[in-house]
């Protein structure tokens, strides 16, 4: 990348703002039911910490060119997921498992695939690139730095609870995957 962190963390881009503006949305509304559906604190620490970098990123308007990726091309492992959640046994479609139980393995697999190129090999280096743009921007100075000074540290912050999130749930992800792989191989 060129230095030129201004452009990637104070220009305005409109597909990064319509991204950011869909995202806080989907944060909306994912708050609203993990607590109707008790999903547990660490969904709603996540949609929090999340729908407040979207905001961020709109209002007054930071680092669009990173929710491109952090908040789009990250999320594809998320519309996957939503896909599975369908075959879950007692929150999904009553019996879809076991009417399609091929289509669930494909599902689960195009799931776990995703996470991990876009969550543990896709994630580290874009946040590498973007901590390493904001550390520029506070070091420079610029009016734009010290006029978004506080959101570049909310965006940290945010991004670094996000990140461990993303290690809790590859954890998961592992232990799901095992469990699955050895119920697989009992039946077979």
């Amino acid at each position: 990348m060129d230095g030129n962190f201004e452009n990637r963390l104070f220009k305005f881009i409109p597909g990064g703002n319509h991204v950011l503006l869909m995202f806080f949305a989907y944060q909306v509304k994912n708050t609203y039911d993990t607590i109707i559906w008790n999903d547990g604190p660490e969904y709603l620490f996540h949609h929090i910490l999340a729908g407040t970098a979207a905001w961020g990123g709109m209002y007054p308007g930071c680092a669009q060119y990173y929710a491109i990726f952090f908040m789009g091309i990250s999320e594809v492992s998320t519309a996957i997921l939503v896909l599975l959640a369908n075959f879950d046994p007692d929150l999904g479609v009553k019996g879809l498992e076991d009417v399609l139980p091929m289509t669930r393995i494909v599902v689960a697999v195009a799931f776990v695939l995703a996470f991990i190129f876009c969550r543990t090999l896709l994630w580290p280096c874009t946040t590498y690139y973007f901590c390493k743009d904001v550390f520029a921007a506070l070091a420079a100075d610029s009016k734009e730095a010290k006029t978004h000074k506080k959101w570049l540290w909310t965006f940290m912050v945010t991004l670094t609870g996000l990140s461990l999130l993303q290690v809790i749930w590859l954890g998961q992800i592992i232990i799901l995957a095992r469990e699955e792989i050895l119920k697989l191989m009992e039946e077979n």
